[in-house]
């Protein structure tokens, strides 16, 4: 045999087994074996270089990181799809597909889960897969070709010669985060809440040999562009998957009658599902009649999503614990035997104070209803069955702190004294209390204000407990050497650690102040504050009536942020960490952004919240460049609120009290003019 054909078999051998293992699940080999075959790939193209090519299973490791992200402006936007949450609303979407059809024309429609992951577009040329990018705003993605070449389920050559480009979804299946996460705590790095945020944030890193190392697989759902061949969309998915490309499980139903029987077994059986899905898709079947039918500004009329209900589950509470947090606030929380709820394993959900465990009577031993708020973070929802012990006494919050021993206080809202208690605004008074130390420093190190990603939990809890730090300012101060001495801890991962904390020296103004936790001060606000000031120096130099002078200037902050600050700056403990940071060079001057003067959006100001196809401040950048002035939270006086994914009800009560407009951002874009 030829050295060119025993690589030409080798590399066959090597994808058919990455087709079995992340398209069907159905691995052939064991990873030791799988392990061998790329190795004795490896030392062959090492031995003869002119076997390398692009699309080798040796090139998945990725290449040399990006310097900068790329945008790519697509042909066809990538539409979002409109949304059903009853049987009503699918029943209204079916007579709007019916009557905008010919008279005596059948639909069928395919119902298919709905992806939780990040949406690309990927283009095949000549069988290569030669262009890959991220929805972006619809029109315009990200360029993360050498991202998506690493994913493994994704074949480099198909069977088709012409040009194809398809859209898809990037995910993490469920036993894949587990064990990422394992791997990222055991690291003392923060893990992931969900596979939707590690796939959606692993596809825009800049270097792909850090997207080689994460379990990433895809799934693709519609050709836009490609081979007129096919009549409908069942047919297209076949042919995909023929080609090696993997697609999800869908059904082809008819009659109408049958849809919500298919969606509803569909949510019943989504537990048993790899990956996360939080509703069906329905789509017309027939492509003609897709044409017929046509689009909305931001919807195909001929396709739905159907969103199930947040997932809940019954379970026993066997202990009710209080954890403390950042500011000082004792939470309690209930310890339950374990249930499985959107795909995760939930032993803790949030009962949120004293008031509300009041409210839901809840007792050590009872059987509550559980749910994951947005998917993500677990609360009781009510007693489902009283199988407590006759004489069960009420939880009492404690009057001490149970991290450091402090007598607890609170603040009665009609009085304004501090006083021994258990109610709403429980909290221990102590600066230095650990679990206050650990919870500042985790929020400071937040994506939101200094982003510095190699402090997770573990490593935050291990640096507190062996004193090495006692605020964020002690952060600047450690060595190498200290956190390479760790549990848990090696030299390259310190030196890491290390460099993360280093580079959020250069973050701006607003960040620290952010990251500093200003009480009613948030991303938004914290950005207007810094504009003002332009450093920590002027911030902190401020006299109180020069702070009450200048902060009440600034537009949308009211009585309550004003006085948040005065007392902020007023506090000398805060008041000497700003001299610590100051000190040790954190923090540079802020850019000053102005508001645009002339714009379709004057006047007007924006609320922004939940998940959006783009970053916070790249959307609130637009708005201001269109005129418009940013509010951090829902007030009198905000015209729009712009509501992505996964928008809390809180912010949409606040809309629906102050009269404000809600939008999704394909609203928001055709407001600014895109």
């Amino acid at each position: 045999m030829s050295v060119k054909t025993h690589h030409a078999e080798l590399v066959h051998a090597i994808e058919a087994h990455n087709y079995r293992y992340y398209v069907l699940d159905d691995p052939s080999v064991s990873d030791a074996e799988f392990d061998g075959l790329m190795r004795e790939l490896r030392a062959l193209e090492d031995a003869y270089s002119e076997l390398v090519t692009e699309d080798s299973p040796t090139r998945r490791v990725g290449g040399q990181a990006r310097a900068s992200v790329t945008k790519v402006r697509r042909p066809h936007r990538m539409m979002s799809l409109d949304n059903a949450y009853s049987a009503g609303e699918m029943f209204e979407f079916h007579k709007r597909v019916m009557s905008g059809l010919r008279e005596g024309d059948v639909a069928k429609f395919v119902v298919e889960p709905k992806l939780d992951g990040a949406s690309i577009e990927v283009i095949f040329e000549n069988g290569k897969l030669t262009q890959a990018t991220t929805r972006g705003d619809g029109m315009t993605g990200e360029d993360i070709t050498m991202n998506v070449r690493t994913i493994r389920g994704i074949p480099s050559h198909i069977r088709h010669e012409k040009r194809i480009t398809l859209r898809g979804e990037v995910l993490i299946y469920r036993k894949d985060l587990d064990a990422l996460n394992a791997e990222r705590t055991a690291a003392g790095l923060e893990a992931f809440a969900n596979p939707r945020n590690a796939a959606a944030g692993t596809m825009r890193m800049l270097d792909p040999r850090e997207v080689a190392a994460r379990p990433l697989r895809a799934i693709f759902y519609q050709v836009v562009e490609g081979p007129e061949m096919h009549a409908t969309q069942s047919e297209t998915l076949r042919w995909l998957a023929e080609l090696g490309l993997p697609t999800h499980r869908r059904e082809a139903v008819e009659p109408w009658e049958d849809v919500m029987k298919v969606i509803t077994a569909m949510d019943q059986a989504r537990v048993s599902y790899p990956f996360e899905t939080d509703g069906a898709v329905v789509k017309v079947d027939d492509y003609g009649q897709q044409g017929v039918l046509g689009t909305t500004s931001k919807f195909p009329k001929w396709a739905i999503a159907f969103k199930f209900q947040a997932e809940r589950a019954v379970t026993t509470v066997r202990d009710i614990v209080v954890q403390v947090g950042r500011t000082g606030a004792l939470t309690p929380v209930a310890i339950m035997d374990p249930v499985q709820l959107a795909g995760t394993t939930v032993t803790r959900a949030t009962l949120h104070n004293a008031d509300q465990i009041r409210e839901l009577d809840v007792h050590v031993g009872d059987r509550v209803r559980v749910q994951k708020a947005g998917e993500i973070i677990p609360q009781v929802m009510g007693v489902e069955e009283r199988a407590r012990a006759e004489g069960s006494p009420h939880f009492q919050m404690p009057k001490t702190c149970p991290e450091c021993g402090t007598p607890v206080v609170k603040r009665l809202r009609e009085e304004g004294k501090i006083e021994l208690g258990e109610g709403a605004t429980t909290r221990c008074p102590n600066r230095l209390c650990p679990a206050q130390v650990r919870g500042r420093i985790l929020y400071y190190a937040s994506r939101a204000a200094m982003a510095i990603d190699r402090l997770g939990d573990s490593l935050v809890e291990k640096l507190v407990d062996k004193g090495l730090v006692h605020d964020v300012a002690d952060l600047y101060d450690l060595d190498a050497k200290q956190i390479a001495a760790l549990e848990r801890m090696g030299d390259k991962s310190a030196e890491n650690v290390i460099a993360s904390i280093a580079w959020s020296r250069e973050r701006t103004l607003d960040r620290l102040l952010c990251g500093l936790g200003i009480p009613q001060i948030g991303q938004v606000a914290a950005k207007q504050l810094a504009e003002e000031a332009g450093t920590l120096e002027t911030v902190f130099a401020w006299r109180e009536e020069e702070v009450r002078e200048k902060v009440s200037g600034i537009r949308g902050f009211g009585p309550k942020m004003v006085e948040s600050v005065v007392e902020f700056l007023k506090n000398e403990d805060e008041r000497n960490l700003a001299q610590k940071l100051i000190a040790r060079g954190v923090g540079r001057p802020q850019p000053h952004e102005v508001v645009a003067a002339e714009g379709p959006l004057v006047g007007k100001s924006f609320c922004v919240t939940g998940v959006l196809t783009r970053k916070r401040e790249d959307v609130h950048a637009s708005l201001r460049a269109a005129g418009a002035t940013i509010h951090d939270s829902v007030k009198k006086g905000t015209s729009y609120l712009v509501a992505g994914d996964k928008t809390g009800k809180t912010k949409l009560d606040q809309a629906k009290k102050y009269g404000v407009t809600v939008l999704d951002e394909v609203e928001m874009d055709i407001l600014i003019g895109n």
